[in-house]
């Protein structure tokens, strides 16, 4: 039992935000409040409305250990029911009572002599709470990129993040500039009612069959009515999942060539031109980026409305798009499909920590944490979905629930004693050096292309290991690893 009440402010209310929330009320700690910037739980799962958005990770695993869905509707579920599944979840344990929406966080000060956390709002209204919970997530903040032209464009264009659903693509002549996973799910489900369909692609990725299926209204009620039934499929599935980690390692690339033959079958088996073969074949090892899951893509590739260039973009014209290759493509509406800001953690939110310290800049190089969770120079700072933890094997879920735990024990301990925890720098210092030690023997780091790593290769965004292995390492706080200032 707790000595005091601890004021928690969690930024985000997508799952990782209700990891935290749920994590602090089932065990006594009832003093947070959420700050959501839309209007309701979900995340990017309430942010990303556009045509087939659904998970690549099964359902019964993309769920929260202590919320279990029976409904879902197939195998993988699609974004409207992610996005009310996470309001549900987050009415049933009375969480949505401390959101509070249509609240954007602008800036986060830490004053030491107070011990506490000054929270400043896009509307400049202040609040002071001990603790600060970051779970903004990697994938919140689109990127648009920055090409000459774009204010000149005559038609429609919008990120595929912030789809404009008043726009109507039947018969127009689209763009779709982006080839990784958002374009896989809306290039398919576009394709028939434009007149041309246009995919800009930069570099390929590895797409890989998606076993999904519609559920069946038996199996549904009998996992809803017999006592342990969903848990055991949700076991069975995390360990099938799990059972992949091994196969990131370098030591692993006769696996990682095996799967890399199996995927060339598919596309021969789905696309009939040997052109469009070639251009839609990465040139990288398996694993190395993501791995996509689609039945439909290659497919939709090889229809007659649909033109694949396997070029990057030079700049815009009212007109459409020139480039890299000097050819021009002719559109009605672009369609940005090029993904998120997911190496700059926090943005735009201006985090300052201990003797003025900014968070940014000391992560201009890349970003770092000690187990992707607290931030030497930061104290009673905790990160969900921080540097290093991105789950490429299993479910992300799963990740974001063990670093509420570890958040939770250092909250217990500060409600205990007073004061501010900080990560010794030292900690931090060893704990990425054995991080990056052991990614160097990944596949990470045989050239990939993407937003896994920085410029200078420093791998940024993925675990390393399998989930089990995190789970181990934050199970319990090391306070060894941290000062505790017990001051006022």
């Amino acid at each position: 039992m707790t000595s005091k009440a601890v004021s928690v402010a969690i930024i985000g209310a997508g799952f990782g935000g209700l990891a935290a929330a749920m994590e602090l009320d089932r065990n006594g700690m009832h003093d947070y409040t959420v700050f959501e910037r839309g209007d309701s739980a979900g995340g990017v799962w309430r942010a990303n409305s556009y045509p087939g958005a659904a998970c690549d990770v099964p359902s019964p695993i993309y769920s929260f250990s202590a919320h279990l869905e029976t409904e879902w509707s197939r195998r993988f579920g699609t974004q409207p029911e992610i996005h009310r599944y996470l309001q549900r979840t987050a009415d049933t344990h009375g969480v949505t009572r401390k959101i509070r929406f249509g609240a954007e966080v602008v800036a986060a000060t830490f004053e030491p002599e107070a011990a506490r956390w000054r929270v400043e709002l896009e509307d400049g209204e202040v609040n002071h709470f001990d603790v600060l919970i970051c779970a903004t997530g990697q994938l919140s903040r689109p990127a648009l990129p920055e090409l000459d032209g774009m204010a000149d464009f005559a038609g429609a264009q919008f990120h595929s993040a912030q789809w404009d659903h008043g726009v109507d693509l039947t018969d127009k002549r689209v763009a779709v500039v982006g080839s990784g996973a958002s374009a896989v799910q809306i290039v398919p489900a576009i394709a028939d009612r434009v007149a041309e369909l246009h995919v800009v692609q930069r570099s390929a990725y590895w797409v890989g069959n998606k076993w999904d299926h519609r559920t069946n209204r038996i199996a549904r009620t009998l996992l809803r009515r017999v006592p342990g039934l969903a848990r055991l499929q949700h076991n069975a599935e995390w360990l099938w999942y799990e059972a992949r980690a091994p196969f990131i390692a370098r030591w692993a690339e006769p696996v990682q060539i095996g799967f890399e033959w199996w995927l060339k079958a598919k596309i021969r088996r789905e696309i009939g031109d040997p052109a469009l073969r070639r251009a839609v074949t990465p040139g990288y090892r398996f694993g190395c980026n993501r791995v996509l899951l689609s039945n439909a893509w290659y497919p939709a590739l090889d229809l007659p409305q649909v033109t694949l260039h396997p070029h990057g973009v030079q700049r815009v014209t009212e007109r459409g798009l020139v480039l890299a290759d000097g050819s021009e493509v002719d559109a009605d509406v672009i369609v940005w499909c090029t993904g998120f800001t997911a190496t700059e953690y926090l943005a735009p939110i201006e985090i300052t920590g201990r003797d003025g310290r900014r968070l940014h800049a000391e992560w201009k190089a890349g970003p770092y944490a000690h187990l992707g969770i607290t931030v030497s120079g930061y104290p009673n700072l905790f990160l969900m979905y921080g540097p290093n933890t991105g789950s490429l094997t299993n479910t992300i879920t799963f990740m974001l629930e063990k670093q509420a735990r570890y958040a939770r024990l250092a909250i217990e301990r500060i409600a205990e004693r007073g004061g501010w925890l900080d990560v010794r720098p030292e900690a931090q210092h060893a704990y990425n050096s054995r991080l990056q030690d052991k990614l160097r023997r990944t596949v990470f780091t045989t050239g990939c292309p993407g937003w896994y790593h920085t410029a200078d290769g420093t791998v940024t965004a993925v675990w390393p290991g399998s989930h089990l292995a995190y789970a181990r390492a934050t199970r319990a706080v090391d306070f060894n690893d941290y000062d505790h200032h017990q001051g006022g």
